[in-house]
């Protein structure tokens, strides 16, 4: 400690300690750098040129496209199942928007209509939702019990009191 106040150094330094001034050259470190830097820049660009040739060679050869490629708005043979499944997902949204958003018959014989999702959301809220009754045959039997419904026979200790 006495060393430290002494020289003022910022780190103490102990000359019983060496290290191998020769482990490692950081000029090489850095100009390895450069050179793997340069190397990555210089095949970019030779790429980009290559692209650029054989953009302009396809456009100068202009090579029929493949006979698959030509025909692509041919119509499958029959049966076909579903025809433009894009219209027909339509068709479907728009015939379920109008049952979630409209006033309709569902059993005219009986008085059963069907009213818009917001309005029946908004009766539901206002008046609740009845309690349902419990099944006739259920039973309960608490866990410390140990019968067979539930399943824990001599399985369980009574907790201390």
């Amino acid at each position: 400690m006495a060393r430290i106040e002494e020289t003022g150094a910022r780190f103490p330094s102990n000359p019983e300690v060496r290290y191998e001034h020769s482990d490692i050259n950081s000029r090489h470190v850095v100009w390895t750098g450069i050179w793997i830097l340069l190397g990555a820049w210089i095949s970019a660009l030779l790429l980009y040129f290559f692209f650029q040739f054989l953009t302009h060679y396809r456009e100068e050869a202009g090579a029929p496209p493949l006979p698959r490629a030509q025909g692509r708005t041919q119509v499958p043979p029959e049966p076909r199942l579903q025809s433009s499944p894009r219209a027909d997902l339509e068709e479907m949204r728009a015939s379920e928007d109008a049952q979630l958003h409209s006033f309709r018959w569902i059993d005219k014989q009986n008085g059963v209509v069907g009213i818009p999702i917001e309005q029946a959301i908004q009766m539901t809220v206002q008046r609740g939702i009845p309690a349902q009754k419990a099944p006739a045959n259920s039973m309960y039997y608490p866990p410390q019990a140990g019968t067979r419904e539930t399943g824990f026979e001599g399985k369980v200790e009574p907790e201390p009191r």
